[in-house]
C-alpha cells in the first residue's frame, strides 16, 4: 500500500471515529447536552417560578452561560449539527427560545450574507461601517445589527426559495408557540421566552462587533481579529480563531484550530487581539 493510501486510510478512520449515527461530529455531543439542560432549566423557572424577582434572577445568572449557546447556534447553521434534518429543526426551535436567533436565520443573514459580503461594507448584513467610511460604534453597531438582523435575512432570502420556506414555516412556529406561553403564563413567559432571547440576540451582536470592526477589508487574511485566550476559544468553540472561519467557513467548529495553524503565517500582529468584556476577566492570551 503506498503512502498516500496510507494517509487517505487514516484520514477516513480518523472521519469515522469523530462521528456518531446521530451526531454529525462526536465534538458536538456534550455541547449540546449541556445546552438542553439550560433549557430544562427555563423550562422549570417557567413552569413554577411566579414572582418577577425571582424570574428576572434566573434571566440574570443565564446570561453569560447563554453565550456559548448563542455561539454554537451559529456554528449549527454552518455545519448542521445532527445527521437527521427532524433533529436539526428541533434543535434550531430550542435555540431560537434561547438565543433569539430562528431556523435559517443564521445561514441567510450570516452564513450566505455576511461571509459572502462582509469585505464589502455597503453590502455586508453585519456591516460595522457607516454609510460615510467611518466606523461605528459598539453600542450603535449592536443596536444597528439587532435591529436589522431579520430584515436583512428576509431579504437574502429572495434567492433562496427553499431556505425562505424553513425560514418562514419555522419562524412561525417559533412565534406561535413563544405566544402560547406567554398567554399561558404571562410574566414567566414575558421574562424567559421574551426578554431572555431578545437579549441574547443583542448579546450576539455585541460580540461580532469585535470579530471586524475597524480592520481593513482587503482579505480573509487582515479583515478578522482573532481572539487566542483558551477560556473564550473552549466556550464559544474557537470563534476566536475568526480568520480560519472566514476562509473556509464550512470546516466544523473542532477543526479550526488545525486549520488557523496552517493560515496564521498570513495574519498581520495586530489581528491578534485579546478578548473583549466580560471574557477578559477569565485570563490573557498565553505567549505564543
Amino acid at each position: 500500500m503506498s503512502s498516500s493510501e496510507t494517509s487517505a486510510g487514516a484520514a477516513s478512520a480518523a472521519l469515522l471515529s469523530s462521528r456518531t449515527s446521530v451526531f454529525r461530529y462526536a465534538a458536538d455531543r456534550p455541547r449540546v447536552l449541556a445546552f438542553a439542560g439550560l433549557f430544562l432549566l427555563d423550562v422549570w423557572a417557567y413552569l413554577y417560578l411566579d414572582h418577577p424577582v425571582l424570574l428576572l434572577l434566573v434571566f440574570g445568572l443565564g446570561i453569560l452561560p447563554k453565550a456559548p449557546v448563542c455561539a454554537f447556534n451559529h456554528h449549527h447553521q454552518h455545519v448542521t449539527t445532527f445527521t437527521s434534518e427532524p433533529l436539526n429543526r428541533l434543535l434550531e426551535l430550542m435555540y431560537a427560545l434561547q438565543t433569539g436567533v430562528t431556523s435559517q436565520a443564521w445561514v441567510l443573514h450570516h452564513s450566505i450574507g455576511h461571509h459572502l459580503n462582509y469585505l464589502d461594507q455597503k453590502k455586508d448584513e453585519s456591516r460595522w461601517q457607516r454609510e460615510d467610511g467611518s466606523t461605528m460604534g459598539e453600542l450603535e453597531y449592536s443596536v444597528n445589527v439587532t435591529l436589522t438582523a431579520y430584515p436583512r435575512a428576509w431579504k437574502v432570502s429572495a434567492k433562496y426559495p427553499k431556505l425562505r420556506f424553513t425560514f418562514v414555516w419555522m419562524g412561525v412556529l417559533s412565534v406561535a408557540l413563544v405566544a402560547a406561553l406567554v398567554a399561558y403564563r404571562p410574566v414567566p413567559g414575558l421574562i424567559i421566552f421574551v426578554l431572555g432571547p431578545l437579549f441574547s440576540l443583542f448579546g450576539t451582536a455585541w460580540a461580532t462587533y469585535a470579530h471586524h470592526a475597524g480592520r481593513s477589508t482587503a482579505s480573509h487574511s487582515v479583515a478578522s481579529n482573532n481572539m487566542m485566550q483558551p477560556f473564550y476559544n473552549w466556550l464559544t468553540g474557537n470563534l476566536g480563531l475568526h480568520s480560519a472561519h472566514h476562509t473556509r467557513p464550512g470546516v466544523h467548529w473542532s477543526e479550526l484550530p488545525k486549520l488557523h495553524e496552517e493560515l496564521k503565517g498570513a495574519m498581520p500582529a495586530d489581528a491578534f487581539v485579546e478578548p473583549g468584556w466580560p471574557w477578559r476577566w477569565f485570563g490573557k492570551t498565553p505567549p505564543p
